[in-house]
């Protein structure tokens, strides 16, 4: 029980700091890994971009968020949702982390569900209120 309070304290705090890093390192890094990449399906109508580990301090761990930001620009169904941010814990722990991990998955799950008009939501690469191709059901 404290580890969580713990755990959710130092999150409220980063994402009230904004800790995210908006520079051409971020973005050109970011361009870099999208072109590796082979999307599945359905593109959205926006450009991808990333913001490297939104609302958090990019870290020797940010391209494993913008791998996430890629498959959360996409968007889809919840267990795909579930699935990228389940990624993103992963990749962060292997890099070393497993405690910022722990605390950006609690983030990612709080701070990015479909529903908020935020520019990292769930499916961010659709117009809002969408979340991915008409025919998927979140």
């Amino acid at each position: 029980m404290f580890r969580s309070i713990v755990s959710t304290s130092i999150l409220i705090s980063l994402l009230f700091i904004g800790c995210a890093n908006q520079n051409k390192e971020i973005n050109d890094l970011a361009q870099t890994i999208y072109l590796q990449t082979n999307p599945r399906g359905t593109l959205p109508p926006n450009k991808f971009k990333s913001d490297g580990c939104s609302l958090w301090f990019d870290g020797d761990w940010v391209e494993c968020c913008i791998r996430h930001d890629i498959v959360y620009w996409q968007g889809g169904s919840r267990y795909e949702r579930h699935i990228a941010d389940a990624d993103l814990e992963r990749c962060v722990s292997e890099s070393g982390h497993p405690v910022v991990a722990n605390l950006m998955y609690i983030g990612v799950r709080m701070g990015g569900v479909w529903w908020l008009p935020t520019p990292f939501r769930w499916g961010f690469g659709w117009n809002y209120p969408q979340y991915g191709p008409a025919n998927i059901k979140y």
